[in-house]
């Protein structure tokens, strides 16, 4: 009980000096801005971002259109290559249906990849 106490005036006087410091802090930097000088502190909000350049632009563009396209790559060549399975969740009472495609040394090491995907599923050769 006593360390409740004394954590709670912990916590209040540290609040009330913070709160002290903050109006100090705010009269200071008031007073420095009326007289020209710069504020000591200033929000990241307030900063005005640079404006991005064309060949930026350009550049995070192809950035983005590489990575959709190695995305389709790896999953067309999933189709391809890879075994597919049945997942029925949860495996008691199916009430969803899905399809896994994953590749492997062999079926049962692509099978246990989908299992590891969908945890408590039923997952089943593919027809």
């Amino acid at each position: 009980m006593r360390y409740w106490i004394m954590g709670a005036a912990a916590i209040g006087l540290l609040a009330v000096g913070t709160a002290g410091s903050f109006s100090a802090a705010h009269a200071a930097s008031a007073a420095a801005a009326s007289d020209g000088m710069r504020p000591a502190m200033m929000l990241a909000q307030a900063e005005t971002k640079k404006p991005e350049t064309t060949t930026q632009k350009v550049k995070r563009e192809v950035k983005e259109d590489t990575a959709a396209v190695k995305k389709k790559v790896k999953r067309a060549w999933k189709k391809l290559t890879g075994y597919k399975f049945d997942v029925a969740c949860p495996a008691l009472l199916p009430l969803s249906h899905s399809t896994c495609t994953e590749t492997g040394k062999n079926r049962a090491d692509a099978k246990a990849k989908c299992q590891a995907q969908s945890p408590l599923c039923s997952v089943t050769d593919a027809k």
